[in-house]
């Protein structure tokens, strides 16, 4: 091969033709279009164009829900400004990219116009100064591999999702949001049965196979049931028939792997300490595992453990709703979503000029990027009867500006809106919920997590071989311990590649809270101590370490809300009471039943522009019956 010839990677290639067969289908993506789309069941509401001119709406914050606000109500007729207190974009959706010039521009050549906002791309971040952590830490991962062939062809695409890293199937907002934009998505293995478990009172301290623990669980359950049935058990308060009682020994065989008889002697599905191979090589069965080892192994979890604290149960998270074994991500980081919300296209006449539209060709070439304006905190938000002032210091001044604005929607943590909410004629419940959110002092060690928030910290590495790959057959999926780390999370993409990115360390809860209190280095070295508890003897086969405490960094407060709406539901319904046809409005999955994921995000804009829609026409009854406001039958 000439040197004038490419490599390329695997990904690329099926990329492209994926692409290609598309194009069979579609008009060429340049065009912007993204033809026949599916009519997902979204909450949108339906604004035609127009529906907003001659108003205004001040947005604070550029997280996902502000963004999709924003996105939404400039194509429907309104001036939009976005508020931004950090120098970065996404809020808590935080992807670290590799700090190395020529992968940069690698990286901004394969994404079209990503140029135009340049700060999309975060290659480092910093927590506020009183974390233990408060050093800037720069991603420093790299493909040695492309670096060492002249940067030429593709690098292995290296990030950590330091934020949100996975997207259910029943996540439609978002999945049709993505659709729309242009963000193509894959799938994210969230659990295969070569997974890990670990924990000192199983095997020694030893990490067992997901699959090894729930096929012998299964069989042993099988097993008591078989019995059951043959003593004659009851079904539903009735004596079983001779065709039940078949049917249901049928049923606990094929569940538990049982022989004729009923019992339980190992199975297969466990999985091989030896794999099968030609001829007389029959490999070697892993052991069957005793049903009280598995009840002392910590594995099993604690059925009234509140679910946005816990780890949840290693042999059962998969079964919830939510963490299907198969979910998805964006090709590329979980970035892309409000990368692509920044580069959409929008009216001129949505750019406010009192507020932002600095960039060059903005006038004629208008993105929704155009409508934020970084490092601009917000110093009040004084809510009155015939508008609203938003109190702001831009970039690089001492002194705030006030702009007058028809509406506001706020995406700040509810403990961070009050110190700048203006509102005398607020709601008392409002209020009374967000003192409720302001509350600290639960989570002890001098960890500044309100009371109703989840402290959450992750811990990221580059593997410089893919050694869960080779020695563990382990291709996606998350391994679990009770460890302080709490899990180690695989990529999903790239198999069999020479490198990837580990998700070192996720955890939340009192373990986050107390594991934030060590230095950047300290958390590492945890990290490498706990990996080496699910793979011994490769902790030092991991570099380039990242750790972020989502309660130390700037702007946040914390993971997310605590299932507000399910654990504290009048608390949930204190913040959700908005004042009839009112100015100002919430959004955030802190004001859904879906805190710490993006659908709740996009779902939760969705109800504030249609509360605005719903002020501006209180006769048109599609805005007056949405679920938002009446709940769901």
């Amino acid at each position: 091969m000439s040197k004038s010839q490419h490599t390329y990677s695997r990904r690329t290639i099926l990329k492209g033709l994926t692409a290609l067969a598309g194009a069979y289908a579609a008009p060429s993506l340049l065009t912007g279009f993204r033809n026949a789309q599916a009519a997902y069941p979204t909450t949108m509401p339906d604004l035609p164009p127009g529906f907003g001119k001659g108003k205004s709406v001040a947005i604070i914050g550029a997280g996902v829900a502000g963004l999709t606000a924003a996105y939404r109500l400039a194509n429907a007729g309104f001036k939009v400004a976005v508020f931004e207190a950090d120098s970065r974009y996404g809020g808590r959706s935080l992807t670290a990219r590799p700090s190395d010039t020529h992968y940069k521009d690698w990286w901004f050549k394969n994404h079209k116009d990503a140029h135009l906002f340049p700060a999309m791309y975060a290659d480092r971040y910093q927590e506020r100064r009183e974390s233990p952590a408060p050093e800037v830490q720069t991603c420093s991962f790299m493909d040695n591999k492309w670096q060492k062939a002249g940067y030429q062809g593709d690098p292995v695409e290296l990030f950590l999702n330091a934020g949100p890293g996975r997207i259910p199937s029943n996540h439609v907002n978002l999945i049709a949001l993505c659709q729309e934009i242009g963000v193509d998505l894959e799938t994210y293995i969230f659990q295969s049965m070569s997974n890990l478990m670990q924990s000192p009172t199983y095997n020694n301290g030893n990490p067992a196979a997901i699959g090894d623990v729930t096929y012998n669980l299964y069989g042993e359950m099988a097993e008591m049931m078989y019995g059951a049935i043959r003593e004659g058990c009851m079904l539903q308060g009735k004596s079983l028939s001779d065709a039940d009682k078949k049917q249901l020994e049928n049923l606990a065989r094929l569940f538990g792997d049982l022989d004729k008889a009923g019992r339980f002697n190992g199975s297969p599905r466990s999985g091989y300490d030896k794999m099968p191979g030609g001829w007389r090589d029959g490999g070697k069965r892993r052991a069957q595992i005793s049903l009280d080892d598995i009840l002392k192994s910590q594995f099993i979890g604690d059925a009234d453990a509140n679910p946005e604290l816990s780890p949840g149960s290693f042999l059962f998270n998969s079964f919830n709703i939510d963490w299907q074994p198969t979910l998805m991500q964006p090709i590329g980081g979980m970035d892309r979503i409000w990368q692509q919300l920044l580069l959409q296209k929008i009216p001129a006449s949505a750019i406010d000029s009192r507020v932002n539209g600095n960039r060059e060709n903005a006038s004629s070439d208008p993105r929704v990027g155009d409508l934020v304006s970084l490092n601009s905190p917000t110093q009040d938000i004084i809510v009155r009867e015939d508008s609203i002032q938003v109190r702001y210091t831009p970039k690089n001044e001492k002194n705030w500006i006030g702009v007058k604005f028809d509406f506001c929607i706020s995406t700040m943590a509810p403990s961070l809106l009050q110190k700048v909410l203006d509102y005398p004629a607020a709601p008392r419940p409002f209020i009374r919920g967000l003192q409720a959110f302001s509350e600290t002092g639960s989570w002890g060690n001098s960890d500044p997590t309100p009371n109703l928030w989840t402290p959450a910290i992750k811990v990221g590495w580059q593997g410089m071989e893919r050694f869960w790959e080779t020695e563990d057959e382990i291709y996606g999926g998350i391994s679990w311990t009770t460890n302080k780390i709490g899990q180690i999370w695989y990529p999903s993409e790239d198999f069999t590649a020479h490198t990837g990115i580990l998700t070192g360390a996720y955890n939340r809860g009192e373990n986050a809270a107390e594991y934030a209190q060590m230095n950047n280095q300290q958390r590492l070295d945890t990290a490498r101590k706990g990996l080496a508890l699910l793979h011994p003897g490769n902790e030092d086969k991991v570099g380039h370490g990242m750790s972020i405490a989502w309660q130390y960094m700037p702007h946040q407060v914390g993971g997310w809300a605590s299932d507000t709406a399910t654990e504290t539901p009048d608390v949930y319904k204190q913040i959700t009471t908005f004042a009839k046809n009112s100015r100002f409005y919430c959004a955030g999955d802190t004001w859904s039943y879906l805190p710490g994921w993006q659908e709740g995000s996009v779902a939760s804009a969705y109800c504030a522009i249609n509360a605005i829609a719903h002020a501006m026409d209180p006769a048109n009854n599609a805005f007056a019956v949405s679920a938002c406001f009446t709940g769901s039958n």
